[in-house]
């Protein structure tokens, strides 16, 4: 898996509202919500919807605990020890920001957050391979989008965090965002397995099995 894949997933998200029914301008630019004050020249757009995030933590539910994986080329063996991929869960925030303080630039940013609501409640699940969406039974990333309700005391420990005052904004929980390191060596695989058993003392030779009466366990 792609190092940077948190990198161009949050790239797919843009794009994908950016040209949500079929519109042709974009409206979303990545940055960080937190380091961002009014005047502030970061933004190229003045009434972008920013996307930023705001909490990374690993989905414990998802974890694989299988930590062997099958040889492609020999049925009989598994490939070598690897740890298992790691499932994020991964906060996302949109938010209304605008440089102008004008009453018409604050409904402009409302109806561009509409258009991120909009654009996944119709689709919330997606299947992708670095910033492209592909069929589900290619190889992809699943990722699921779920609307975050935030009661009153959460949005003002989540903005109190983020050392901003409250802006209209829509939180979601990105599920299943898998990461794992691919090593680039070959590495040997595990075929069989040797074991020799002892009747109480390891220490005693008296205890061991006669060579004979080892096992051998071969992988399915």
């Amino acid at each position: 898996m792609a190092s940077d894949v948190i990198s161009k997933t949050l790239q797919f998200l843009k794009a994908k509202v950016d040209t949500y029914n079929s519109n042709v301008t974009p409206i979303v630019e990545i940055t960080n919500i937190a380091t961002l004050n009014d005047g502030d020249e970061y933004l190229h757009s003045t009434t972008p919807i920013t996307l930023s995030i705001v909490n990374i933590e690993e989905d414990t539910v998802a974890k694989v605990p299988n930590v062997y994986l099958p040889n492609t080329t020999q049925a009989s063996s598994v490939e070598r020890y690897k740890n298992p991929a790691q499932n994020l869960v991964i906060s996302l925030l949109f938010t209304s920001y605008n440089k102008e303080q004008a009453s018409d630039k604050y409904e402009d940013g409302l109806l561009k957050l509409e258009h991120v609501i909009r654009c996944f409640q119709e689709q919330h699940v997606f299947y992708i391979d670095g910033t492209t969406e592909v069929d589900p039974t290619q190889d992809h990333i699943k990722i699921i989008l779920d609307l975050e309700s935030l009661k009153l005391s959460e949005l003002n420990q989540l903005w109190s965090m983020l050392g901003n005052k409250y802006m209209p904004s829509v939180l979601y929980k990105m599920r299943m965002i898998t990461i794992q390191h691919d090593e680039e060596d070959g590495g040997s695989t595990v075929e069989r397995l040797r074991l020799k058993l002892w009747n109480d003392n390891p220490n005693d030779i008296a205890g061991q099995l006669e060579e004979s009466d080892e096992i051998i366990l071969n992988n399915p």
